[in-house]
């Protein structure tokens, strides 16, 4: 019966990442109200637990990786072509110079993660925190609604000025409630680029650091005593959110398509405010 429920709770746990993890209402802030939720009705949970995290947030970096396969095989190809070959350089710059702008994109986030990583974990256990700062969510996804596809500015047209600040949101969203995706494509939005642009761009942005912060936790992961007794809940986790990240990429596409953001930052308040009221 433990098993099952166990499994029950992890699969929810996984559907909450996968979904709030593409979707800009911020997975961390939601697993934070939910672990909150779940402890008043008495299943505990280990979500700080660094199997759990770590799993979860390889299976949604593997579903937009997936999603993105042939951009990332291209980018990389042309990157070391670039390189190496010389002859081909001047057909390979501009794929080349994405790279670097998206290098330099993720500078703000891998310092920012260093040098307050003991803060921001201590942000993950306080729900009012949490309540704030999805209402500063928002706040942003309801500037991208008013005020962010006006601008015309393709991928081709990316500059240092973008690459920084996308960057420097990216580092406010390492606090759990700031959704990344949000504020990042509010960054390149509200910048001038166009809606794609702006969303592709943020995307690639999160492989890195996402990558870089599961790597750093692997040597953890294998020794996390949980492993072998909630292997099963937790690989039904990974697999809930690389499925449910990969349906809701399509789903915020859709809603950027129709310039309907106001519908998360609308969502995001009313949470925001249940956070600090009520749970």
């Amino acid at each position: 019966m433990e098993l099952l429920t166990n499994i029950f709770v992890y699969a929810i746990l996984g559907a909450i990442q996968g979904f709030s993890e593409p979707i800009p209402i911020s997975s961390s802030g939601h697993l934070v109200i939910f672990k909150k939720i779940f402890e008043n009705f008495g299943w505990k949970f280990p979500t700080t637990d660094i199997t759990f995290e770590v799993l979860v947030n390889t299976g949604s970096l593997i579903a937009i990786m997936f999603y993105y396969r042939k951009d990332i095989i291209r980018l990389f190809t042309s990157f070391f072509t670039y390189i190496f070959k010389a002859e081909k350089r001047k057909e390979k710059i501009k794929d080349f110079r994405y790279c670097i702008l998206l290098i330099v994109a993720t500078i703000p986030a891998a310092i920012g993660g260093v040098l307050f990583n003991d803060y921001i974990e201590s942000a993950f256990s306080n729900v009012k925190l949490v309540g704030c700062t999805l209402l500063v969510t928002s706040a942003f996804l309801m500037l991208i609604h008013k005020y962010g596809y006006s601008g015309k500015r393709t991928a081709k047209n990316l500059n240092l000025w973008d690459a920084l600040r996308m960057g420097c949101f990216q580092l406010v969203a390492l606090l759990p409630g700031v959704s990344r995706s949000g504020s990042t494509i509010t960054g390149g939005m509200l910048g001038g680029l166009d809606q794609k642009s702006a969303r592709d761009f943020s995307f690639f942005m999160f492989m890195p650091v996402s990558l870089g912060a599961i790597i750093l936790k692997i040597k953890d992961f294998i020794a996390s005593p949980t492993l072998a007794t909630l292997w099963l809940p937790y690989l039904v986790a990974f697999i809930v959110s690389g499925v449910v990240t990969y349906l809701a990429l399509h789903l915020l596409f859709t809603f950027l398509n129709k310039r309907k953001m106001n519908v998360f930052s609308i969502y995001c308040f009313i949470m925001g405010i249940c956070a600090l009221l009520i749970i």
